[in-house]
Formats: structure tokens, C-alpha cells, sequence
């Protein structure tokens, strides 16, 4: 067959517009739309001025600067620098800036001063599934994931390995300031390279020894990033954080397929999800602006005060057990039949284990523990001795809280078919969620350090899965369906009021 001619040095006889290189259906036309239609008020909340200053160099646009984040986080660009390459090599990212090449510094400077504030971005997107009715808040599901930190493993040290390393910096300043003060050379205007170094990390083994010093809970420290934590993930143990997200399914009849939308997001540097279920619901609640009827969670969050706080909400949680071997268990205090009359507890053979005393609770410190033991002669000659006690002064003993009877109730009805089939949805939600933000987002480990900025970076990954979400719905539905909530894009931002501030730039593509 004849081939196509090839010719690099072919020049478009008519220029074409920017519109033109851009599919219709393509993310970025949504992206644009997005941050098109925040109004005023939302570009105050983020701290951004709209309409520029009167006085001062030309600026980018922030809606040029917005637009590059949001698709470089749709997109698994995460990185200043590879966005400043992007708008200067991807087609998408050109019609985006309309055609213009802010640098890193800019980009970073943007990202910087307003990513905090950005997390809010996470709320529009919710809106505006909520506004379009594209999502059904009647179940949610909660799940965490553990992502590494910006941070090296082998810099991790528990108070003795700071000692140590104290020690050593110690030594090596004494002997790099006994070389510069030798001879009758004068001294240099500054310290060496060397010795700034040492310096500098002798102050960050203090602050670290003082951290370690003030929060008893913590074992070890990392001097890349204080904030950080050693956790159990699947891939082994990581230097890294917990990562919490709500996820709720779309209106499937609205939207005629599947799909998700992340309704709270959250990072917390403490490897234990059961203490994420009561802020996790109540900024869901917040974002969304209402009360979700059925939560699905993994064991994890399956507490006793987590159930009380479903119960006092008016929410039902479905929830697994934490502890499937133990209540599995032949011989687990389930299975001992309780008698209102005589206030004990019989066994599965038969024996009975009267009220004892009241103990101490660890958790309130008052005596609110009931103990039902049995006799010391009845479990040594049962069947079932060295499997249900191996206890041979006392006894089977029974350590009953005022949470057993609301723990009982639910592991009961989690055996229903009802509940059953609710948690199936689970892992139809939240798993799914997590492989899209650490396969196609590149969410596998944070780019920033400390935990004010990770939660930031986090809330935008959420806010850029939500927007997948939302683009892929704006390509089946009709346009009309949109035209009263997401603004038309812009082709062309030339005509875009200028704004002077601290991403200005000198350049000559400046609008």
C-alpha cells in the first residue's frame, strides 16, 4: 500500500485556534469548566484575588495556575517541575495556560501560598454532585490506606540511636572547627559547606530528642519528616501515614453507570483507624450537608465507643468483627447464656459462673467491670479444661463492661442477612477508590513533608478523583445538563483581567 507522506518541516497553512487541539470530551475542557464556574466567593475562601492588582508586574492568571494543578493531580503530576514541562509540551496543558509557560517557581509559589486553602476545593465537588442529585448519600463506606512519606527509612532513630548520633555530630564539629581555626590563615567570611551541615543536623537531632521527649506515645522519630510514622503496610513496615476516606456510590439510575465520590478525606500520622470513624462522619456530614444512613467499615473501626457514636447519630454501622479468630472461638464469652434471675452466666457444659466483684476499667478508671467466675472444681474436671481456661486456682472467669451488651447486639445482627449484604458493598466502594488514587493518580507516596502538608496534598488527590468522577459523567450526559452548573470553558484566557502578586513573573509570556 502507498504511504503517507512525512514532512517535519509541513507548516499549517491556517493557524488553528487552541479549541481545535482539543477534543471536545477531553479532561482538561472539564477542568476548565470547574474553575470557570467558581464564583467570587469561592476564589475569596481560597485566598485568591480574581481580578488582579492595579499596580505591579503581569501575572499568570490563577485561573491558568488552578487549572494546571487540578489536571496535573487529575493526571498523576504532582511535581512543579514536571508541570512546567507539561505546559510547555503537552497540548492539554497549552490550551490550558492559552498557550503561555509559567515555570516551576511560579507553579510552586501558587501551590504553596493556596494549597491549604485549597482543601476546600474537595467541598465544590461535592456540591456539584450533589446539586446534579449524581450522588446517593444513603450508604457510605469508610476505609484507610497506609502511603509512604517523603522521608528515608534509615533516618529514623528511637532516643538512644539520637544519643548516639548526638555523639558523633558532636565530634565531627569539634574536629571541623579545630581545622578551620588552625594556622594564620584569616577566618572565612562564612562556615564551610561541611560544618553548616554537621551544625544543622546537631539542631535537628535536639528538636527531634525534644519531640521524642514531649510525646510519650511516640517511640522514634524521623529527621526528614518529624511528623511521619513507622506503620504496617501490605508492602512491609513504611515510614508513612494513614490515609482516611468516605466514599459513597453515584445515583446510578442519574448517572445510567457506576462509579464513586469521596465525601471526606483525611490523613492522621497514627497507624489505628478506629479513632478516625466519629471526624470522618462528621466532616462527611459537613462536605455534603447531610447525614448518611448506613456506614460500611472494615474490623478496624469496630469499637465499642464507635458503636455508641453510630447510636447517638442516628446511623447505622456496618461494621466487622476486629477479632475474627477470637469470636470464632468455641469457648468465647458469647457462648456463655446469661440469667437475669440469678445475675450469672452458664457455660456450654453446664457450669455456672456467679457475679464476683466489680473491677477497675482501664479506659474511665471507675469500677464498672463485672466479673462472673466459675469454680475452681467444676472447670478442673470439665472436658473442656486447657481450652475454654488453663486457670487452676480460679476458675473461668467472665469480664463483662457496660459496652459487652451493645458489642453482643451488634455481632448478632452483623449474622443477618441484612447486614450481610450491606457490607458486601464495602469492598465494591472503598478498595476500588484507593487503587484508582495510587495507580492512576500516583498516590503510592506523599511528595511534601509534615503533617499539615500531606493533608493538603491529600485533600487535593480527592479533590482530582472526584473531578475523574464528575468528567466522566459530563461526557455521557448531555451538555445541557450542565450548562446551569459548570460554566462553558474558556478557549482562550488572553483577555483575562491580569493579577499582580507573588507568582509574578518577568517573562515575556506573561498575559
Amino acid at each position: 500500500m502507498p504511504l503517507r507522506p512525512l514532512n517535519r518541516e509541513q507548516a499549517w497553512l491556517l493557524p488553528p485556534t487552541l479549541g481545535e487541539l482539543i477534543p471536545d470530551d477531553h479532561p482538561a475542557r472539564f477542568v476548565a469548566a470547574f474553575v470557570d464556574s467558581l464564583d467570587r466567593a469561592a476564589w475569596v475562601e481560597l485566598g485568591i484575588g480574581p481580578d488582579g492588582e492595579p499596580l505591579g508586574a503581569p501575572a499568570y492568571h490563577p485561573r491558568a495556575l488552578l487549572s494546571v494543578w487540578l489536571n496535573g493531580f487529575m493526571t498523576g503530576i504532582r511535581s512543579s517541575r514536571k508541570l512546567e514541562a507539561a505546559c510547555r509540551d503537552q497540548v492539554p496543558y497549552l490550551w490550558l495556560t492559552a498557550w503561555q509557560h509559567p515555570d516551576h517557581n511560579t507553579l510552586w509559589r501558587f501551590y504553596q501560598a493556596h494549597r491549604e486553602a485549597m482543601r476546600k476545593l474537595l467541598k465544590h465537588t461535592v456540591a456539584t454532585a450533589l446539586e446534579l442529585r449524581l450522588v446517593d448519600l444513603a450508604v457510605q463506606a469508610l476505609d484507610g490506606t497506609k502511603i509512604a512519606a517523603n522521608a528515608a527509612g534509615d533516618r529514623t532513630y528511637d532516643s538512644a540511636g539520637l544519643h548516639r548520633l548526638l555523639e558523633r555530630t558532636e565530634v565531627a564539629i569539634a574536629e571541623l572547627e579545630a581545622q578551620n581555626e588552625g594556622g594564620d590563615d584569616p577566618l572565612p567570611p562564612r562556615l564551610p559547606k561541611e560544618l553548616q551541615q554537621a551544625q544543622a543536623l546537631r539542631q535537628q537531632v535536639r528538636d527531634a530528642t525534644s519531640r521524642l521527649a514531649q510525646h510519650q506515645t511516640m517511640s522514634k522519630v524521623n529527621l526528614t519528616d518529624a511528623d511521619a510514622q513507622l506503620m504496617k503496610a501490605r508492602s512491609g513496615i513504611i515510614i508513612g501515614y494513614n490515609a482516611q476516606a468516605m466514599v459513597s456510590p453515584l445515583n446510578q439510575k442519574a448517572v445510567k453507570g457506576n462509579g464513586m465520590l469521596i465525601t471526606a478525606a483525611e490523613v492522621v500520622n497514627s497507624a489505628a483507624d478506629s479513632g478516625q470513624l466519629v471526624p470522618l462522619l462528621e466532616q462527611a456530614e459537613d462536605l455534603s450537608g447531610e447525614r448518611a444512613q448506613v456506614t460500611l467499615a472494615d474490623g478496624g473501626y469496630r469499637t465499642a465507643a464507635n458503636l455508641e457514636a453510630g447510636k447517638r447519630r442516628g446511623q447505622t454501622l456496618v461494621m466487622a468483627e476486629r477479632y475474627q479468630g477470637e469470636v470464632q472461638a468455641p469457648y468465647f464469652k458469647d457462648q456463655f447464656e446469661y440469667h437475669t434471675a440469678t445475675d450469672s452466666y452458664l457455660c456450654p457444659h453446664g457450669h455456672r459462673l456467679p457475679f464476683r466483684g466489680l473491677r477497675k476499667s482501664q479506659l474511665t478508671g471507675s469500677r464498672s467491670i463485672r466479673v462472673y467466675r466459675a469454680s475452681r472444681t467444676a472447670c478442673r474436671t470439665c472436658p473442656a479444661f486447657g481450652v475454654c481456661t488453663k486457670d487452676k486456682r480460679g476458675g473461668r472467669a467472665l469480664w463483662i463492661g457496660p459496652s459487652d451488651v451493645l458489642l453482643r447486639k451488634h455481632r448478632q445482627w452483623m449474622r443477618t442477612d441484612e447486614a450481610q449484604g450491606l457490607y458486601a458493598r464495602r469492598k465494591e466502594l472503598s478498595e476500588p477508590t484507593f487503587g484508582i488514587l495510587k495507580d492512576q493518580l500516583g498516590a503510592r507516596r506523599f511528595l511534601l513533608r509534615g503533617l499539615a502538608n500531606v493533608r493538603a496534598e491529600f485533600a487535593l488527590l480527592a479533590t482530582a478523583f472526584n473531578l475523574r468522577t464528575l468528567w466522566r459523567i459530563w461526557v455521557r450526559l448531555p451538555r445541557q445538563f450542565w450548562e446551569s452548573k459548570i460554566a462553558v470553558p474558556a478557549t482562550n484566557t488572553r483577555d483575562c483581567p491580569t493579577n499582580s502578586g507573588p507568582y509574578s513573573t518577568l517573562s515575556a509570556d506573561s498575559v
